[in-house]
């Protein structure tokens, strides 16, 4: 396998997408497949133009995200490129739009359009939805009940800095908003490890009321009431950044905190979340400071990188609220990554709104997380 990056914060889209794929080219030979992440600065369609002519006829998964991570620097401008080639390398790449309309059963379509491109032989599932649908969880037990334990899952949510307005995704079959970009990476091995750093604060509360993202009541009483009597007052118009700092946390299987974000207050005194989350679920507020962010970080990327042998590759998926908490200090963060990674090895990631991995057995979605994934 050969691997190239690139990254151009050029103001003309064309000139961007030319530049980074150039690049990536020029380290990696014709590539199987390119991983184009941009912000939202650009047309997305001159800058996807632009990377098709250098890519030529490869595969092509990408979205427009809130920061481009390309060698352990935090780019909040740009299109980033990342080229994978190679004889043994294989990919196939499926773009599934609408994903908020019956979830599982889009999730399932996917399953079955990746199986039909790329055969049932073992590869990893690399996954970008939009990070904004609804019922990006029921759209992994759909796609996870067709394609199964042979595969690896891993990815990140598209979006834009809590602005919740449309994001992009897209293959080299088009672009989509709504839509989750979705391709099947073979002859790579990956170790993939995530953790998040928050720590539980006070008693557990019963969600006893809820439909999808919406939590109604918390404990019998008006979500909104119940969580600000936990945490504080805020600004009204403030309720996301204000709520980043004490999300939800959901006893996993593992023994450790499943995280979900509050991210809107209803007027009718719900709450939105980030994810789904269940009736009748037990939650703790968790809490979270600086080091403990950091440490989580440091601590995922080393147990990333315990390969057989030294990875060619490292791929971030990290949430975007870290980013927006930490604010100066999420250059510790990159730097905690860095302490245990050799300084020619190429790395490529993204802010993300939501981050899956199968760490624990099924692909899961989670929230004020860290995925790094080591390839080889």
């Amino acid at each position: 396998m050969q691997v190239g990056v690139g990254i151009s914060n050029a103001d003309d889209p064309g000139t961007a997408g030319q530049l980074a794929s150039e690049q990536a080219v020029q380290q990696s030979g014709r590539p199987v497949i390119a991983l184009v992440l941009t912000t939202d600065n650009y047309d997305q369609e001159l800058v996807l133009s632009a990377v098709k002519r250098v890519t030529g006829n490869s595969r092509l998964i990408g979205a427009c995200v809130p920061g481009i991570i390309v060698n352990l620097r935090l780019y909040e401008k740009g299109v980033g490129v990342c080229t994978l080639s190679g004889e043994d390398v294989e990919a196939v790449t499926h773009l599934q739009s609408n994903i908020s309309e019956c979830s599982y059963n889009k999730g399932r379509e996917l399953g079955e359009a990746l199986l039909e491109k790329g055969g049932r032989a073992p590869g990893t599932v690399l996954l970008i939805p939009d990070g904004s649908a609804a019922n990006i969880s029921s759209l992994l037990r759909g796609l996870y009940s067709v394609m199964g334990p042979a595969f690896e899952y891993i990815g990140g949510g598209s979006g834009n800095n809590l602005q919740f307005h449309a994001t992009y995704q897209y293959t080299d079959e088009g672009i989509s908003s709504g839509a989750v970009a979705a391709a099947v990476i073979k002859g790579i091995s990956f170790r993939v490890q995530l953790g998040h750093g928050w720590r539980p604060l006070g008693e557990p509360l019963m969600v006893t009321k809820a439909k999808g993202r919406r939590v109604y009541e918390i404990d019998g009483l008006p979500a909104l009431e119940r969580y600000s009597a936990l945490v504080g007052t805020y600004e009204k118009d403030d309720f996301p950044r204000w709520s980043m700092k004490h999300p939800f946390g959901l006893p996993g299987a593992a023994g450790d905190f499943i995280i979900r974000d509050p991210v809107q207050a209803g007027e009718d005194g719900s709450i939105l979340f980030a994810t789904e989350i269940p009736e009748n679920a037990i939650a703790v507020i968790m809490e979270g400071d600086t080091a403990n962010l950091v440490a989580a970080a440091e601590e995922v990327s080393q147990k990333a990188l315990n390969t057989p042998v030294v990875p060619k590759i490292l791929v971030i998926f990290d949430c975007v609220s870290r980013s927006l908490l930490l604010g100066k200090d999420f250059s510790r963060e990159i730097e905690a990554v860095a302490r245990n990674i050799e300084a020619d090895v190429p790395v490529v990631g993204m802010l993300s709104f939501g981050e899956i991995s199968n760490i624990s057995g099924t692909p899961l979605f989670y929230n004020k997380t860290i995925v790094v994934a080591a390839g080889w």
